[in-house]
């Protein structure tokens, strides 16, 4: 054993350390979990270091380069990967039955107007975390980090925000107990402590563009139709 250790000894050094990130992974996942914390771990890293150290030992230890993918940000990485992949689908799906309850007017887009957020976070007040989306009804955008999720609807002339909160468990389960409906006819509206893991004052504004952004959006759609061509051609 102490001859496998010492002709080893860079693998033990990649293997200890790669376990010191994998434990700082998981103390991560469950303090956001369970603590409602805002804090992120270090990805990939540390099952990464294990892989490298057990592909330098003898063959018949190599095949524990596996355990590598105890790093529980492996997993987490593939799931962004398939939500971020999905996520169109996924939110259409989680609202559908909603909307169609309520009833609200087809959807709506308007190209002189924008949605501004700004999340000034409970004690990081230094740190305002500001946000922009385009005006499209029926739409869900994410709100800041860790995230809910707010759409803004329209009905008999009137306004609406939804903010839904209920995004900790999963994008596909939608629970309209976190769900809240709020008049959006001015422009303003300022929220506070809208759930447990968003802390702090929220604001979230309907913003006319400028003249500079309008141009600066036609120039930029109009070179995604060049290459688009460019492309197609090809």
């Amino acid at each position: 054993m102490l001859d496998f250790i010492r002709q080893n000894i860079f693998c033990g050094v990649m293997v200890l350390t790669g376990l010191f990130f994998v434990v700082c992974n998981f103390i991560v996942m469950f303090s956001r979990r369970y603590r409602k914390s805002h804090t992120s771990g270090i990805p990939i890293l540390g099952g990464l270091l294990i892989a490298i150290g057990f592909l330098t030992t003898p063959k018949p230890f190599k095949w524990l380069a596996l355990l590598g993918i105890l790093d529980p940000s492996i997993c987490g990485i593939f799931v962004s990967f398939y939500y971020g992949k999905n996520e169109n689908a996924i939110l259409e799906k989680r609202y559908a039955s909603f909307l169609s309850e309520k009833n609200y007017d087809p959807v709506r887009e308007d190209d002189d107007l924008k949605i501004v957020s700004r999340i000034i976070y409970k004690d990081r007040e230094e740190f305002p975390h500001e946000q922009e989306f385009p005006y499209v009804t029926k739409k869900a955008f994410r709100l800041g980090y860790p995230w809910a999720l707010i759409m803004v609807t329209e009905k008999d002339g009137k306004r609406f925000l939804i903010l839904d909160t209920g995004t900790e468990e999963s994008l596909k389960k939608f629970d309209p107990e976190k769900v809240r409906i709020l008049p959006f006819d001015d422009e303003e509206i300022v929220l506070h402590d809208i759930a447990d893991y968003l802390e702090g004052e929220v604001v979230i504004r309907l913003v006319k563009k400028t003249h500079r952004e309008k141009r600066l959006e036609e120039e930029e759609n109009a070179a995604v139709e060049v290459e688009l061509r460019q492309f197609s051609d090809k």
